[in-house]
């Protein structure tokens, strides 16, 4: 079932324009670069789904729920490919590593760690999760105000 918040999507290359319309829809609140980083993410994880977990484009399907907080945008994206949990990887050295002796593909985990505060991954029934948390600037103001004591920037009251 669909809801404001949820769509389901072919994992198909003609299905990535109703994928971002979606996303710029659902995040029009957010500031570009905020919109911009969460719809890479969504990029990265559709890509993922038809070119890795389904084979190709498929009609199989894909979930996208995104759901906007004061403080974040969570991304809850599903599919029901083959097991496989993208934070199960060994840590990359990028910093360590010359551009020429990276292997190909990997880089998107860097994607979604570095553009995430929070991640996680969790086989539901037949469906591979996985969670995203992307923080909106005004939470990264809220939680230096309050590491400072000095409550929230707008008046002094966090909210609710």
């Amino acid at each position: 079932m669909d809801s404001p918040d949820r769509r389901r999507f072919n994992a198909s290359e003609t299905e990535f324009t109703a994928l971002c319309e979606f996303v710029e829809e659902r995040c029009a609140a957010l500031r570009n670069d905020e919109r911009q980083r969460v719809l890479l993410l969504v990029e990265e994880l559709f890509t993922n789904s038809i070119n890795h977990g389904y084979g190709g484009d498929s009609e199989h399907p894909v979930w996208l729920t995104l759901t906007l907080t004061d403080t974040a945008c969570q991304i809850v994206y599903e599919d029901c490919a083959p097991p496989h949990n993208p934070f199960d990887t060994p840590d990359l050295e990028l910093d360590e590593m010359k551009l020429d002796d990276r292997r190909v593909g990997g880089l998107g985990i860097v994607l979604l760690s570095e553009f995430s505060f929070e991640r996680g991954y969790e086989r539901q029934d037949d469906r591979n999760v996985i969670k995203l948390q992307v923080r909106r600037a005004f939470g990264k103001r809220l939680e230096r105000a309050e590491r400072a004591g000095k409550g929230s920037p707008a008046g002094g009251k966090s909210p609710q």
